[in-house]
């Protein structure tokens, strides 16, 4: 009896819901979605990295936030990921809209769409770029084309949350 009171025990918390959880590095914070993680962090002292990736095997959605103290034209900034992109040989019919003004939450820059297909699969996504308390971001939301509708929730999550504390590390 007190085994299968145990299991029990156990296959309930391994079922409770996840909960959103605030994350706080580098200057940044954001809301991590329930159900993603941050899987990435690299400071390069004036350039900052952080990955946050959709939990599970078959998961796709992918958030990455750069930034860098350096003070860089928009497009320039962009054009340098856009770039990296292209230098992939796992990427292809990488195909870039032009660059138009959009906000990322509250902070007003610039974004470019993209597509392409990787091992077989359609992905897109958009390229994020704007400047905001001394420093100048980029950061790029990816998935599947058919996980599209499973990843706009922690899109949105994140996006909405982000918040840059002035004075960044």
């Amino acid at each position: 009896m007190k085994r299968v009171f145990i299991i029990l025990l156990v296959f309930c918390f391994s079922c409770a819901e996840q909960k959103d959880i605030q994350v706080d590095i580098y200057g940044i914070s954001f809301t991590c979605p329930s159900g993603w993680k941050v899987t990435e962090k690299e400071d390069y002292e004036d350039t900052w990295y952080i990955s946050i990736e959709k939990k599970g095997f078959s998961s796709s959605g992918l958030v990455n936030i750069s930034f860098t103290k350096e003070d860089y034209e928009l497009d320039e900034y962009l054009q340098i990921f856009q770039e990296s992109f292209l230098n992939q040989k796992v990427i292809r019919n990488l195909v870039f809209q032009e660059a138009k003004e959009e906000y990322y939450g509250q902070y007003k820059g610039i974004v470019s769409t993209y597509n392409f297909v990787t091992l077989s699969v359609k992905h897109d996504g958009k390229m994020y770029v704007f400047h905001e308390n001394g420093i100048t971001m980029c950061i790029i939301h990816q998935g599947a084309v058919e996980d599209r509708e499973k990843n706009l929730r922690g899109f949105e999550i994140i996006e909405k949350s982000l918040s840059l504390k002035k004075g960044i590390n």
